[in-house]
């Protein structure tokens, strides 16, 4: 019996050895397995650096390449054109502004010239109005003149020839010949044979060249 108890004894000494050790154990492995996680977070970490970012799952860096779309080109970038591209957009660019320029001249021209064109209708118009003003009072003039001469020879043919005679000796010659071309050829040859010889002569004679030039009245 008291093997037994020596034997028990003997155990429940050693149980706190064995709970020692299993916690030295059971430390490790927790550690070992700390260990391999960070292991494995370091691994995944340093792939993912390596990785491209717009790669995907399965996909190789090449064929990301080809897969993404390519950029277009910009035709106004300078940058990408050669030497004699750029040269020739410069040119381009010169007879582009210098047909812009001749063309702004151009308009400049057409406006002077359309303001040039209607200041001149407008100076014709007037011109015209004047013109019709003047005619107009030409026209009056010729009338007036023409009763007043009207109304004069009235009066010379009222008068005894010897009495006219001696008034037509003393009239101007536009006005002579004006009064003689309106009167009676009878009366006025009445007239005319009692003027003094010199008066009558001068007026015979205009009278004679006005009938030859032409388009005079008669």
């Amino acid at each position: 019996m008291w093997v037994l108890v020596n034997h028990i004894l003997d155990r429940i000494r050693l149980l706190p050895v064995l709970m020692m050790a299993v916690a030295l154990l059971f430390g490790l492995k927790v550690d070992g397995i700390r260990d391999g996680v960070s292991q494995i977070r370091a691994g995944v970490l340093e792939a993912k650096a390596e990785t491209p970012a717009k790669e995907k799952p399965g996909e190789s860096g090449a064929e990301a390449l080809a897969k993404e779309p390519e950029k277009p080109s910009d035709p106004n970038d300078i940058s990408t054109m050669s030497g004699s591209e750029v040269a020739l957009l410069q040119k381009l660019v010169s007879r582009r502004e210098e047909l812009e320029s001749q063309s702004r001249k151009l308009e400049t021209r057409e406006t002077l010239l359309t303001a040039a064109e209607k200041r001149v209708e407008e100076r014709i118009t007037k011109l015209k109005e004047i013109e019709s003003s003047v005619a107009a009072l030409i026209e009056r003039f010729d009338k007036q003149e023409e009763e007043r001469l009207a109304k004069l020879v009235q009066v010379y043919e009222s008068m005894k020839p010897k009495s006219a005679a001696a008034i037509f000796d003393q009239l101007d010659m536009p006005v002579l010949l004006a009064v003689a071309k309106r009167m009676d050829e009878s009366k006025m040859a009445e007239v005319l044979s009692k003027m003094s010889p010199d008066a009558a002569k001068r007026l015979t004679m205009e009278m004679a060249q006005q009938k030859k030039l032409p388009g005079s009245a008669s």
